[in-house]
């Protein structure tokens, strides 16, 4: 398969996995809110709290088609065209190190809601926590599938029978 279909496959087996993790994440954390997950799809992160809930049936609508178009089409796409300068020797590592790089820019958001006051250190813990597993796990299942759909590797590896 060629790098597009390949990375958007992993991205959709990636989003999947990663929702259902994130559910599972939400059960346990916080009981029957889906905050973690509110959290993960964009607007909660950089907004803060007052993005946190999807209220109406037009915002969940609008975040869902977010949340589609960047876990299952941007972040892959872009893994794709990255991927060979990534450390590692397989798909499933440039996964796990891809997902550290995505990681870090919610690691930045979270410190700044710690610094301007907005939640406590130990308030936040928990969350970078879950969203740290998150992105591993969306990470490495997105680069593993990427790994077996795609006929080459990487860019600068030789192509497998």
């Amino acid at each position: 398969m060629d790098p597009v279909r390949s990375s958007i496959g992993g991205g959709l087996v990636a989003t999947i996995a990663v929702v259902v993790f994130l559910v599972g994440a939400d059960f346990l954390l916080q009981g029957s809110q889906i905050f973690v997950f509110a959290t993960f799809t964009g607007p909660c992160a950089v907004g803060g709290p007052p993005y946190c809930e999807l209220g109406s049936t037009a915002a969940i609508l609008l975040t869902g088609i977010v949340f589609l178009a960047l876990y299952v089409v941007a972040w892959p796409l872009f893994f794709a065209g990255f991927t060979w300068g990534l450390p590692g020797e397989s798909g499933t590592v440039h996964g796990l190190v891809f997902g550290l790089i995505l990681w870090s820019g919610f690691v930045v958001v979270a410190s700044v809601t710690v610094l301007r006051g907005w939640q406590s250190f130990s308030a936040e813990f928990p969350l970078v926590v879950a969203m740290l597993l998150a992105y591993l796990v969306y990470g490495g299942i997105l680069g593993r599938v990427y790994d077996s759909l795609a006929e080459h590797r990487t860019l600068m590896s030789q192509e497998t029978d």
